[in-house]
């Protein structure tokens, strides 16, 4: 983990990271600069790390976690809930001092990862955990492979069968039964790879991956074991005390809004503290940018539905951040106003057109830029020197 230390902080907040990749020098700790690379071949971009300075900025004291699996080749889980949501908690247990605030913040992996909240009753009752902000969440895998289209949904459902693979023996025996030749190759690749470089080693669609050319969601719908482990790793069963906001773009082109909309849904079925909240991205297909016109520049840029609403919201979440930590601030409020999903748009609804690569890196500097990323491409450094120390911990 990467430990940003301040003093007279209000409380810690845990940063869950987005997908990284499954190689060790994907790992935030690892990162030295916002763009990292072990070799000049392999890239790592440390998305959260204008947001962990922003938070810094507004008083906090902030842990960011690596995951499982650091150091050790191969062990890295991706979209396991209770390997992510164990991380997300022993980071708070390492850092939080007695009886301090506790926030846990993630979008995208980081969103999934963060509802680690769900687990703290059992898991850490003794954490006094105030708030979890849960974005774009990859809450139910088999349900974000059904829902996905297109090839960017490749390098995640890459990641996520290395890592189920490497957790458990019935899904890999089950899943390699089906990989042809290049499949078994790009898996292994990507066992060692960083998101930005997933890109290149898996550029087509799972299907063509594997021997009856079908993709990940039907091979799980045909096999028990596939579709067991997936839905092992479903969020959203038990219920939650701490309050929580769940947020997600209806035109979210990578992790589809209907599942993670459902999440929302289920915590309010379990009577668990949530509010939800829809974020339509102007330019997008359902917010074009000129009423009753087609002006939807953003849906023609690969990625953007899924990194665009952290830019609108990252400051809107520090702010509930606040009321959580302020022992003045009126008590939460419950919103479960949700859409019903046939009103949500999927990934299925848009037309990429130009290089995934480019338009996935479009996506990651928007969102830095939004929050920050001037500064850091000038070297600036910390914020605040004079409050902030920062550790990286093994």
């Amino acid at each position: 983990a990467t430990l940003y230390d301040r003093d007279n902080a209000k409380g810690l907040v845990v940063i869950a990271p987005g997908t990284r990749g499954m190689a060790d020098h994907c790992a935030p700790s690892k990162n030295t600069s916002l763009i990292s690379s072990d070799s000049g071949t392999s890239f790592s971009v440390d998305y959260e790390r204008p947001m962990a300075h922003m938070l810094l900025d507004a008083g906090y004291r902030v842990i960011v976690t690596d995951y499982v699996g650091l150091g050790t080749p191969g062990t890295h889980t991706y979209l396991n809930r209770v390997d992510q949501g164990h991380a997300v908690i022993d980071a708070a247990r390492y850092a939080a001092h007695d009886g301090e605030k506790i926030a846990f913040w993630g979008y995208s992996q980081g969103g999934g990862a963060s509802a680690a909240a769900e687990l703290v009753a059992d898991y850490a009752p003794e954490l006094n955990v105030v708030a979890a902000f849960v974005g774009a969440p990859p809450a139910d895998p088999l349900a974000v492979l059904e829902q996905s289209r297109g090839t960017l949904i490749t390098p995640v459902a890459g990641f996520a069968a290395v890592s189920y693979s490497s957790t458990y023996p019935d899904f890999r025996e089950a899943l390699y039964a089906e990989l042809n030749a290049e499949g078994v190759r790009t898996l292994d690749a990507l066992s060692k790879a960083c998101i930005l470089d997933a890109v290149r080693i898996a550029p087509k669609e799972f299907k063509a991956y594997t021997k009856r050319s079908v993709n990940l969601a039907e091979l799980a719908h045909d096999n028990p074991v596939l579709r067991a482990r997936l839905d092992q790793n479903k969020l959203g069963r038990v219920p939650t005390k701490v309050p929580t906001l769940v947020l997600t773009n209806p035109d979210d082109d990578m992790v589809p809004a209907p599942q993670a909309v459902q999440l929302a849904r289920d915590y309010c079925t379990l009577r668990s503290p949530v509010e939800y909240r829809s974020v339509a991205i102007p330019g997008t297909r359902s917010t074009p940018l000129d009423s009753g016109s087609s002006t939807t520049p953003f849906a023609n840029f690969a990625g953007a539905g899924h990194a665009l609403p952290i830019v609108l919201e990252t400051a809107h979440v520090i702010t509930r951040l606040d009321e959580r930590f302020d022992p003045h601030a009126p008590a939460f409020t419950p919103n479960c106003n949700i859409p019903d999903n046939t009103s949500i748009n999927t990934a299925s609804n848009y037309q990429y057109t130009g290089p995934v690569a480019d338009a996935i890196l479009f996506g990651i500097f928007a969102v830095l830029s939004a929050v920050g990323l001037g500064t850091w491409l000038v070297g600036s450094g910390l914020p605040n020197p004079a409050l902030v120390r920062a550790h990286q911990i093994r």
